[in-house]
């Protein structure tokens, strides 16, 4: 890889960051423009957020890492986040929007009207999307000892940069440098593709069957965590909140999801070729760094580099933002007279904590796979009953998260054969039916 371009191109972009999220921050004058842009964000950057968001170190290293080891059945990872955007683009983005609220865990207050729910799911929310975030950091680290930077400095300057556009500039900032990273990993990727086919001669390779067969646990966890934690994903969600009206809503994430599908076939094939061809990766290496590596010029190598940290920055940002959120609106942490201060605070500590917190793991996927479980079993019925129905039970929705919680722990010592994503979840709706059926009772029984 040609160092001196990797190091021009990645520079550059960030200086572009950094001058957009300046300039988002003077635009800022209360807390819905610094988590919500004000809910005016149109359709071509709304698209794009949702895209850079979903498109990051998991979709990208973390699956060209597992394709490595299991070929193509990995497309079942980015599927998951796909369907789940596309059933957002049927109507559920915009249900989300009639709650009037500002972070999904908002729902539990307004709609079931208990501000100790509301607390309980942000803090889940909070733990699940910490634990994303240090993936994208640890993504972020193996992509640099990849490519030769294994000075810790060079990598912790770095996300010091976004970390600081980030904070001063909010969502606003975070909507429009995604639109920029989001274009130049499209565009890198492409690049790439176009390569390997006409200049690489390498296509052919991937036809050739890999004698893999995938665990039953991978490939329910990877095809349904995604999509059913899309649809109670606080920066999901956040996103919804922003957009200026339902319509915008529902072809942004018509668009993401096609978007993220194709763009994730390119990652999977890196691998599953790297696999077949049998390159050697470097010790907490990256996988799809080193088959770019070693099949393009220095040059390409360089761009796709860069192209990878954007991808991963698009979607740490959206993180540390929507993680700030929840604290900041749900819990109303104060600590001088101006709320903006207070957010910039909070999102400067989360972004930091974060950073040196991913020390601690390695594997990106399994560390993603466990925050979708954690939430998904608790949250996601009462909040996807709660897109359809006029009023909220209190019970159901306590039975729902404790049965759900349960459910994860006990599958936890005592596994099962039937799928935990599909017995954990059926266990947590059994449990909302079950508080309506209790609650129905009681009232029958206080009224007599």
């Amino acid at each position: 890889m040609n160092y001196y371009a990797f190091l021009f191109f990645l520079f550059s972009l960030q200086c572009v960051c950094f001058w957009i999220g300046s300039k988002s921050a003077k635009t800022n004058s209360n807390q819905d423009d610094y988590f919500l842009a004000g809910k005016t964000v149109r359709f071509f950057p709304l698209m794009m957020t949702f895209l850079a968001t979903q498109v990051g170190g998991g979709l990208i290293l973390g699956s060209t890492e597992e394709a490595y080891n299991y070929g193509w059945w990995v497309l079942l990872y980015p599927l998951g986040a796909s369907l789940g955007l596309l059933t957002l683009s049927f109507g559920l983005g915009e249900k989300m929007t009639r709650f009037k609220v500002s972070t999904i865990a908002q729902i539990f207050e307004v709609f079931y009207k208990s501000p100790t729910l509301k607390k309980f799911a942000s803090f889940l929310s909070i733990f699940s999307l910490f634990l994303i975030l240090m993936a994208q950091f640890i993504a972020s680290k193996k992509f640099m000892v990849t490519v030769g930077v294994e000075n810790p400095v060079w990598f912790n300057l770095f996300w010091i940069i976004v970390i600081a556009y980030t904070t001063v500039g909010g969502f606003k900032a975070v909507v429009a440098t995604d639109v920029v990273q989001a274009s130049f990993f499209v565009f890198s990727f492409i690049m790439a593709l176009i390569y390997f086919v006409f200049f690489g001669n390498s296509l052919p390779l991937v036809n050739e069957p890999l004698d893999i067969s995938l665990p039953s646990e991978k490939a329910y966890g990877w095809l349904f965590m995604p999509l059913l934690f899309m649809l109670i994903e606080q920066d999901m969600g956040q996103r919804c909140f922003a957009g200026e009206n339902g319509k915008t809503i529902s072809n942004a994430t018509l668009w993401a999801s096609i978007a993220t599908i194709l763009i994730c076939c390119i990652p999977v094939y890196f691998g599953t070729l790297a696999n077949q061809m049998g390159i050697a990766i470097p010790e907490n290496g990256s996988v799809f760094m080193a088959v770019v590596e070693q099949l393009t010029n220095p040059i390409i190598t360089a761009l796709i580099a860069c192209a990878i940290l954007a991808a991963i920055i698009s979607t740490a940002d959206s993180l540390i933002n929507a993680i700030s959120s929840n604290l900041s609106q749900d819990f109303d942490f104060s600590f001088t007279k101006n709320k903006i201060k207070d957010a910039q605070l909070i999102t400067a500590s989360i972004a930091i904590l974060g950073l040196f917190s991913s020390y601690l793991f390695t594997n990106i996927v399994d560390l993603l796979i466990f925050s979708y479980e954690l939430s998904v079993y608790c949250l996601f019925a009462p909040i996807f009953i709660a897109f359809f129905k006029k009023e909220g039970n209190f019970y159901a929705a306590l039975f729902s998260i404790s049965f759900g919680f349960v459910s994860f722990v006990f599958y936890s010592i005592f596994p099962f054969s039937i799928p935990k994503e599909l017995l954990c979840v059926f266990i947590s709706f059994l449990g909302y039916g079950l508080g309506e059926y209790v609650f129905a009772k009681k009232a029958v029984s206080e009224k007599l």
